[in-house]
């Protein structure tokens, strides 16, 4: 999924690209393709686990406030930051030989991120839920596997163009994130945290290519 979404993305980056626009402009469509592609899900998840995880009460409470379809200060926050810096990353990266490698990289470390962490962590939750389900369908060979096909698409990158490896701050970020939000929550993560995993990695990843190629 990471792989076909990074394609598309890159195909409308390359389309944008033929027309005289601003990068400012660049970067707002391809942000705008890029929702609408996925449906905003996983700025949802994003804005309710700042709104969790932020605060400062118990984990029980936490996952409380996780399932408030309500979006509150920090979530608000989140949302403006990432969309933010996401739309920055993908100007600075408009005209740029090496913008079409970030578009691929992104999507393809932020769904590893949301696979490893569904398969590392236990569910937070006892109840059903679409992360739980998601969770309960993941095996190690599929984890694996992802993590397999992200490490050769980067080494590809990163042969084409050095500064590429930079893009590996993403999924190191989300790995620390990851076990932050696990202690939060008391040791487990949600559904809503796993697409606010795939958020923050593929928005630093867009950020560290800005800032190496843009």
């Amino acid at each position: 999924m990471g792989l076909l979404l990074g394609l598309i993305l890159a195909g409308g980056h390359g389309l944008l690209g033929l027309l005289p626009l601003e990068n400012g402009l660049h970067g707002l469509l391809l942000l705008l393709l890029w929702v609408l592609l996925t449906g905003g899900l996983h700025l949802d998840g994003l804005a309710d686990s700042c709104d969790g995880l932020f605060a400062a009460v118990p984990p029980a409470r936490r996952l409380a406030i996780l399932k408030d379809v309500h979006v509150g200060a920090f979530g608000v926050m989140g949302l403006v930051l990432v969309l933010g810096l996401k739309a920055a990353a993908l100007a600075a990266l408009a005209k740029t030989p090496a913008g079409w490698m970030a578009l691929l990289l992104a999507p393809v470390w932020g769904r590893w991120m949301l696979v490893w962490a569904a398969e590392r962590f236990p569910y937070a939750r006892a109840e059903a839920s679409l992360g739980g389900t998601m969770r309960t369908g993941l095996s190690p060979r599929q984890t694996a596997l992802a993590t397999g096909t992200a490490l050769l698409l980067q080494l590809a990158g990163t042969l084409l163009a050095p500064g590429a490896v930079f893009m590996l701050i993403g999924p190191g970020m989300g790995l620390l994130l990851a076990r932050w939000a696990a202690r939060r929550l008391g040791g487990g993560l949600t559904g809503d945290v796993y697409g606010a995993l795939c958020e923050v990695t593929e928005t630093v990843v867009l950020v560290a290519a800005a800032g190496v190629f843009g």
